[in-house]
């Protein structure tokens, strides 16, 4: 097969994670949001196994289930074994050797676990499967038990603030970290400079999402009745979940609030931040917060792609970005919230170890920690706390603990928590 590679196409940090695994027998699973650069990975890893590899065209195969074609040449296979012959007649494949077949929005297939568990079994020393979804909840329902053991799976997020600078290639500050935290990490629209270009892409991502994931998957009718408790979602982003209040709000049931809700964290548009208990029992009976996995998306929601120094919602949009930063480097993240209300922004679970984190995004002219971290320093006694700022840098000790004041522009240089 050709195969018409885009010309901007940038290597992301996970690529390097997904190419180890590339000679392992186990399917891989690329799952995330729409545009959030999936197949684009899949274009990655076929240039790179023909540039790199030296492996011919006709030992890879690629899938489009969006495109009709792609999608009923799988979706009509009753005897898998035709998926051989499919692969042999129609795109010249030699099973002499090793092949690549790539899927890209596995999701659509209505067979999809047993299609794949089939073949991985009958044929791994010999066909090698990438796949993509866009809904996590649409994976879990078709990929059976039957796929345990045989599945190693990836999370595709929005490019983190790096990723963002290396497409731009631009250099850390608060400038270029506030430019991110307005439009967010979609690759699309991070490589577009242009303020109204960026808006308006946004603004389709959205509708694509309502469109194919929302109508078609969802099966939700009532899209508006959806699109209203998005809108207040955004408007209550950082904020406490209570399914009491947000049902009456949106004028929903809350069996159908909950619905709506899976099927957000599911198609990635938001997150559900559980609170931290030493007891970890406690956690799953208390209110979550929220926050969007994009900030770009949520403003797109909002309609408001106003500078920072003119909104209103600056500290919780500051929040929800450095939320995102932390999911991306794979960290496990709570809050701390008192029965007097103390709280903290984020605890980090770090190798067994607790490490607070406040988000100040304000300047500051001495290391002086807020209170509410003071608190929970002297309950816990983390060996660390991270103060993130708008632009000081500084170090404090309360006790045993060192307290670090760091910018929010230079959270996540080396990819870790710490």
């Amino acid at each position: 097969m050709v195969y018409e590679f885009p010309t901007d196409l940038k290597p992301r940090w996970i690529f390097k994670e997904i190419l180890r695994l590339l000679n392992e027998d186990e399917i891989l699973l690329l799952n995330g949001m729409r545009q959030v650069g999936k197949t684009s990975l899949l274009y990655l890893l076929i240039d790179y196994l023909q540039k790199k590899k030296g492996i011919s065209k006709n030992r890879i195969v690629y899938f489009d289930l969006e495109n009709i074609t792609d999608f009923e040449d799988l979706e009509g296979l009753r005897d898998y074994n035709n998926f051989i012959k499919l692969l042999k007649d129609k795109y010249k494949v030699s099973l002499t050797d090793k092949i690549y077949v790539f899927i890209d929005e596995i999701q659509h297939l209505s067979n999809s676990s047993s299609f794949l568990k089939y073949i991985h079994e009958h044929w791994r020393q010999k066909i090698k499967f990438v796949v993509t979804g866009s809904s996590s909840l649409e994976i879990r329902k078709k990929f059976s038990d039957a796929l345990t053991g045989r599945v190693l799976s990836f999370e595709i997020y929005p490019l983190d603030y790096k990723e963002f600078l290396d497409f731009r290639e631009m250099t850390r500050s608060k400038e270029t970290f506030e430019e991110y935290v307005i439009f967010g990490g979609f690759p699309a629209v991070s490589l577009k400079t242009n303020r109204e270009t960026k808006i308006k892409l946004l603004g389709e991502i959205y509708s694509l999402y309502v469109k194919r994931d929302i109508k078609d998957l969802g099966k939700i009718a009532d899209v508006l009745s959806f699109n209203n408790l998005v809108k207040i979602l955004s408007s209550q982003t950082g904020g406490l979940v209570s399914e009491t209040n947000l049902s009456e709000t949106a004028g929903v049931s809350r069996p159908t609030l909950r619905s709506h809700l899976s099927l957000l964290e599911n198609t990635f548009v938001i997150d559900l931040m559980t609170p931290f208990f030493s007891n970890l029992g406690r956690e799953t009976r208390k209110m979550p917060k929220l926050y969007f996995n994009d900030t770009g998306l949520r403003n797109a929601i909002m309609d408001n792609f106003l500078d920072l120094d003119r909104r209103t919602d600056k500290g919780v949009l500051i929040e929800s970005a450095i939320y995102s930063e932390i999911k991306k480097v794979g960290g496990k993240v709570h809050f701390w919230r008192t029965e007097t209300k103390q709280e903290i922004d984020f605890v980090l679970m770090n190798r067994e170890k607790v490490v607070p984190m406040e988000v100040k995004y304000q300047s500051f002219r001495r290391p002086l920690a807020p209170i509410n971290l003071r608190r929970f320093i002297e309950v816990y006694r983390p060996d660390r706390a991270y103060v993130l700022t708008r632009d000081y840098s500084g170090r404090e000790k309360i006790g045993a603990t060192e307290v670090i004041f760091k910018p929010c522009y230079r959270f996540n240089e080396q990819k870790s928590v710490e």
